[in-house]
């Protein structure tokens, strides 16, 4: 008897460890990716690569998809160069301390305009100062970026804008939600695993209060674990389309 008792204390210590570890990790993992800043280009999410130095940024997409995008900085302007073609920006007016509206030059000298829109959006102006709304984009088999619209640019301005300064990127999810879906996670876990959860939750239900010695039914622990296995999906999608 003793032998099982000391196997089982052995047990809930390395449980203990490793969910220690596991939190560690966790935690590891959610400061390195909530501390970037992201910015979108042609639906793919952009973050800081390296620093080249002498001005010069290079971004890349997750998992090498994309081109690589790289951000020089001047005094007067800034270039963004993404597959050897550069786009400058440069700002001509100050609407607010912080935001400017920036013209965007493309390749071959067609300009365009971006004015801001809260603290870090921005609309987008053709060259005769009518707003340009993105057309439907889709991909083929290949990756390949198709327009609805022929004649819009491949990279809208607003996209350009935001990508040439860190000022305007956004954060990379939220923690908020990583932090419900990971108490929801724990919690729906611990629904449809342990029994005394289970019987705790149970006995402080207001609607036992009332009741001299309840027990919990069959179909309750039953409703538990269906309970925790809605839990753990509903936790796994609110991490996935929300927090990241």
């Amino acid at each position: 008897m003793r032998t099982e008792g000391k196997a089982l204390n052995w047990r809930r210590i390395g449980l203990l460890l490793a969910l220690a570890a596991a939190l560690v990790l966790i935690t590891v993992w959610a400061q390195g990716y909530y501390s970037k800043k992201v910015f979108h280009m042609e639906g793919l999410k952009y973050a800081k690569y390296t620093d080249l130095g002498s001005g010069s940024i290079e971004y890349r997409a997750s998992f090498g998809r994309g081109e690589p995008i790289y951000v020089h900085t001047y005094e007067e302007e800034k270039r963004v160069e993404i597959a050897g073609e550069i786009y400058e920006i440069r700002a001509y007016g100050k609407e607010s301390d912080d935001s400017a509206s920036y013209e965007v030059l493309y390749p071959g000298e067609k300009a365009y305009r971006a004015k801001p829109f809260g603290d870090r959006s921005f609309l987008s102006y053709d060259e005769k100062g009518e707003m340009m709304v993105p057309g439907i984009r889709f991909s083929d088999g290949t990756g390949q970026v198709h327009r609805s619209d022929p004649e819009e640019p491949r990279y809208f301005p607003s996209e350009l804008v935001k990508a040439s300064n860190e000022r305007y990127h956004d954060p990379n999810g939220s923690v908020g939600f990583f932090i419900l879906a990971l108490v929801m996670l724990i919690y729906a876990w611990c629904g449809f695993r342990y029994e005394a959860f289970q019987r705790f939750l149970f006995h402080i239900s207001p609607s036992n209060w009332m009741v001299e010695s309840p027990e919990p039914s069959d179909f309750y622990f039953f409703m538990c674990k269906a309970g925790g296995i809605f839990g753990m999906g509903f936790s796994l999608w609110i991490f996935f389309t929300q927090a990241l």
